[in-house]
């Protein structure tokens, strides 16, 4: 049997998955509560265009100060360029973790149906692994579009000049590039907020999209929350009993 054979049936005998486990766990517990953080203010700024302020001629006065502060503590956690860039580095990881996270998915073959659902009836603890990785699994999308568009946010000028390379700028026709056009979704995709942009997409669609957006975006401190039960149960509670077994059997 091949490698690639052996990781279709049985993956969990593989020793780069191990080393991918690894490598998830810390990841999620470095960047676990700054991932709560961004995800809830996230979820609270999909709406930042309803939450405007307005005054008695209903003319738009734009963010409230607490919103303001929350874009603030969402875009540059409240340090600026220094910020930013940690944001830059939080999304380049949360796209490691998001790789990893399906490559220690995949159960095989045999079970890959079985693993898309929440099995109600097993123990708390298997209940709870069931819980981080099915979530994982249909949300994870959502995470990658967070994931890159986080990134160009905190970097853009990095991908305009990728963009340059690859598609350079045409001043005689002046027309739009696919990269352009790449670049300018990313921007809307990142909080959802497409504003009638999509062909079809009226405001009662684009309300769904930004209610979706928002809902999926309580799914990563969730994720946490689980993550962090496996890893006290499988690291900490371990290394506790350790000691004790070896004091008892001394």
């Amino acid at each position: 049997m091949t490698l690639w054979q052996r990781w279709l049936v049985r993956p969990q005998e593989i020793w780069f998955r191990k080393a991918l486990f690894q490598i998830h766990l810390w990841t999620g517990i470095a960047i676990g509560l700054y991932l709560v953080l961004v995800s809830l203010t996230g979820s609270i700024l999909v709406f930042r265009v309803e939450m405007f302020i307005t005054d008695d001629a209903g003319r738009n006065l734009g963010d409230s100060a607490v919103i303001a502060w929350i874009l603030d503590l969402h875009d540059n956690l409240l340090a600026g360029e220094t910020g930013r860039t940690i944001n830059g580095i939080g999304a380049i990881l949360l796209v490691v973790l998001a790789v990893t996270g399906v490559v220690i998915w995949w159960p095989g073959t045999r079970n890959w149906r079985r693993s898309l659902l929440v099995d109600l009836r097993s123990n708390w603890k298997r209940l709870n692994w069931n819980l981080h990785s099915v979530l994982g699994i249909w949300f994870l999308m959502f995470v990658l579009l967070w994931g890159v568009t986080g990134i160009y946010l905190s970097f853009p000028q990095e991908f305009y000049t990728v963009s340059e390379y690859l598609e350079p700028l045409d001043y005689a026709s002046n027309a739009e590039r696919v990269s352009d056009k790449v670049l300018y979704w990313l921007a809307y995709g990142h909080f959802g907020r497409f504003n009638r942009r999509l062909p079809g997409c009226g405001e009662g669609c684009d309300l769904t999209l930004k209610a979706v957006w928002a809902g999926a975006a309580l799914v990563p401190p969730i994720m946490f929350v689980t993550g962090a039960i496996m890893w006290w149960n499988r690291v900490i509670r371990r290394t506790r009993r350790e000691p004790e077994g070896s004091a008892q059997s001394s």
